[in-house]
């Protein structure tokens, strides 16, 4: 990543490929299954219940990772400044 990437906006964090022998790729195709399963048995008025449930989830999740990665970096730069200007009680 260089500097000029993140001032034109050019810096997803959340944007990575996923190795399809992770647990990550492994669950989320699980995952697919359970509601394709789970679509088959619905009536038509249940799936756009279940489509809504699932939309709120996903979007649930986008905010909480993006809180998480925002408090993340507050965190780093608090470090940081601490690093750089802190002081201690016991040394000049």
């Amino acid at each position: 990543m260089k500097l000029q990437d993140l001032y034109y906006g050019n810096v997803i964090p959340c944007q990575h490929d996923v190795r399809r022998d992770s647990d990550y790729a492994k669950r989320s195709l699980e995952l697919l299954e359970m509601c394709d399963t789970l679509e088959k048995r619905l009536s038509d008025e249940d799936k756009k219940l279940l489509n809504k449930v699932t939309d709120m989830q996903g979007m649930l999740s986008e905010t909480m990772v993006a809180e998480s990665y925002i408090q993340g970096f507050r965190d780093c730069a608090e470090l940081i400044t601490d690093v750089m200007f802190g002081r201690s009680e016991n040394l000049k």
